[in-house]
């Protein structure tokens, strides 16, 4: 199954970080509600839709970012564990802003969106208002 995302004239591929983190923070959730109702897409703040596959095929690469954004996005933003509880487990002081790092690591793919180095998921040009990209 192709993953299509729905863009807006002018709206580059890149996704807003603030929306960025709430999609990682619901993936599990929107996964089971995917497997129960089927549904793959969901319109974001921003009048973008969003579908899982192409959320969950960026969260696996993760595994491209440093350890401690990795950790942070999957601790905090995945698991969302409270941000004292996921400074603990990394191993930093409690008054650490690990939510910092979950943002860095976002920048980062987001990035890599940019230069077209996530296969499968490379830069296009946004279609025409109300037109799919595929």
């Amino acid at each position: 199954m192709t993953a299509t995302r729905q863009i807006k004239k002018g709206i580059p591929l890149t996704i807003p970080v603030r929306i960025f983190r709430e999609l990682f923070r619901h993936l599990q959730a929107w996964k089971a509600l995917c497997e129960t109702e089927g549904k793959d897409t969901l319109t974001g703040p921003d009048g973008v839709e969003y579908c899982i596959y192409d959320i969950e095929r960026l969260y696996q690469e993760t595994s491209r970012l440093s350890p401690r954004q990795r950790q942070a996005i999957r601790l905090f933003l995945f698991e969302n564990r409270p941000e004292r509880e996921v400074a603990r487990i990394m191993g930093v002081s409690e008054d650490n802003p690990v939510a910092s790092y979950a943002t860095q690591g976002l920048i980062r793919l987001n990035e890599l969106i940019e230069a077209g180095q996530i296969e499968g998921y490379s830069p296009r040009a946004p279609a025409a208002e109300g037109q799919v990209a595929a």
